[in-house]
């Protein structure tokens, strides 16, 4: 495929080009391909990035990327070209948003351009004619930018929405909903997608910095996922489209130029010098520019390598793919389980009691695990069937700790006289009444996802994202 045959750019009817943010007045609308996008891109390879409306969720997050490996690009001479769907005041918007550059910047008022490569534009529903013109002037007013003013766009524009909001649930948008989940719950082969310092704010609810914190009016809370580290987390995703659509929203008229061209996707081509394609990829849906999306850059890896492509925005990458231990849905019921602590404490000495255990017996038990916290660096009390404690032990295991287990039995109501008596000295030495219990150097450190209610440690899993549990199996 010929990069100017199948572009088609001399039979566009309108390309505006020489956009500049610095004065915004001062783009020329030019008739023909005397002025397209791609001049002064012969002899080159050239990304050409086809974008939907400016004001697109998807427009912005994926000019993130392309932004941060825009060095990258230059340095390997290959020449960046966007054209997206707006005009002078989107672009200007958009750039001063995203940090584009306006010169790599132009804005095609229409998507003629699209529709000429024949590109996605949702799965071609049409507003049925039983909905009258006052019903849907009525639904379009509850929408961005409103019912437009005259009746002859009022079918055109409903249409357009119509179809628009189709992909969104995932109707005839191939990978939207997979896309969707993905930025909710999270991704273990994409790195960090927010940085330590975002803040996003959203009428009553403020987010971060970073993934950590959250206020939602009066009430204010830290996400459990907070102390992990080199993974794209739960939500992370989701709140960085959350600060894109804030922008898209509270600006919404200087965004969206056209509404009839909301429904509209866009596209990416790769090509080399003589212009043969590289590569190429047609969007099918909303939030699917890429058909990797977990590295939307991916196909640059062998033009920009993988260090650029694969993590342009630099954040923190060491997921890889793995589910690393001490992470996943155990740990917010591990952290869960801690608000019932009061109650297990009760249980815990009451146990012991219905044995009919003595001072001796606590006594005994006492000095007992005195003796198996020094006699290794690491040792860990656990139960059988209890998945937090062979999560603690997995955790131990992928580090390569050398460790010693001590099962108390398979659950605490299985447990006999003896071990339900340890089972109340651990409580009475540590003040954590589940298990499993880890000790480093004779320390208690805690469970596997709490930590010392002491404060002093935030548990085995926290001591391992930060990176202090290889330190101290190392002393």
């Amino acid at each position: 495929m010929r990069l100017f045959s199948s572009l088609g750019l001399a039979s566009l009817p309108t390309i505006v080009s020489g956009f500049s943010a610095s004065s915004p007045t001062s783009y020329e609308t030019i008739t023909g391909s005397k002025s397209s996008p791609l001049e002064g891109i012969s002899g080159k390879k050239s990304l050409v990035v086809l974008l939907p409306q400016l004001g697109e969720f998807d427009s912005s997050e994926y000019c993130e990327h392309l932004v941060a490996t825009s060095d990258a690009l230059a340095k390997n001479d290959i020449v960046l070209r966007v054209i997206g769907i707006g005009d002078a005041d989107a672009a200007s918007e958009f750039c001063r948003f995203t940090h584009l550059s306006p010169d790599v910047l132009s804005v095609e008022p229409d998507g003629a351009l699209h529709q000429e490569l024949d590109l996605y534009a949702g799965p071609g529903f049409a507003v049925p004619e039983f909905v009258s013109d006052d019903v849907l002037r009525f639904l379009l007013d509850t929408l961005p930018g409103g019912a437009p003013g005259e009746n002859s766009r009022l079918r055109p524009v409903g249409t357009s929405w119509l179809n628009y909001l189709a992909m969104c649930a995932g109707i005839g948008a191939k990978g939207t909903l997979q896309e969707i989940i993905r930025g909710y719950f999270g991704d273990y082969s994409a790195p960090e997608r927010f940085r330590d310092d975002d803040v996003v704010e959203a009428g009553f609810i403020t987010i971060g910095p970073g993934v950590g914190p959250v206020k939602m009016g009066p009430l204010s809370y830290n996400q459990w996922f907070a102390d992990e580290k080199g993974y794209q987390r739960p939500v992370e995703l989701a709140t960085v489209r959350l600060k894109n659509m804030v922008e898209v929203l509270t600006k919404w008229d200087q965004y969206v130029s056209n509404p009839l061209a909301i429904a509209q996707r866009g596209a990416t081509y790769l090509f080399d010098e003589e212009g043969n394609e590289l590569y190429s990829y047609k969007t099918p849906g909303v939030l699917t520019y890429s058909n990797t999306m977990s590295r939307p850059l991916s196909f640059l890896s062998p033009y920009i390598g993988d260090d650029a492509a694969l993590n342009p925005l630099g954040l923190p990458d060491t997921g890889k793919g793995e589910l690393v231990k001490g992470r996943g849905v155990l740990k917010p019921a591990g952290k869960a389980m801690g608000l019932l602590g009061f109650l297990f404490k009760i249980e815990n000495k009451l146990q012991a009691k219905l044995f009919g255990a003595d001072d001796a017996d606590f006594a005994a038990a006492r000095r007992e695990i005195r003796d198996e916290i020094s006699s290794k660096k690491v040792v860990i009390y656990t139960y059988g069937l209890s998945p937090f404690s062979t999560e603690a032990t997995a955790v131990l295991d992928e580090i390569g700790a050398d460790y010693a287990r001590i099962e108390l039995g398979l659950e605490w109501f299985l447990l006999g006289k003896e071990q339900s008596v340890k089972r109340a000295e651990l409580l009475a030495l540590t003040g954590q009444s589940s298990l499993p219990h880890v000790f480093i150097d004779g320390k208690h450190v805690g469970g596997v996802f709490t930590g010392a209610p002491d404060g002093s440690s935030p548990g085995l899993a926290g001591l391992k994202e930060s990176g202090e549990l290889k330190a101290m199996l190392l002393v």
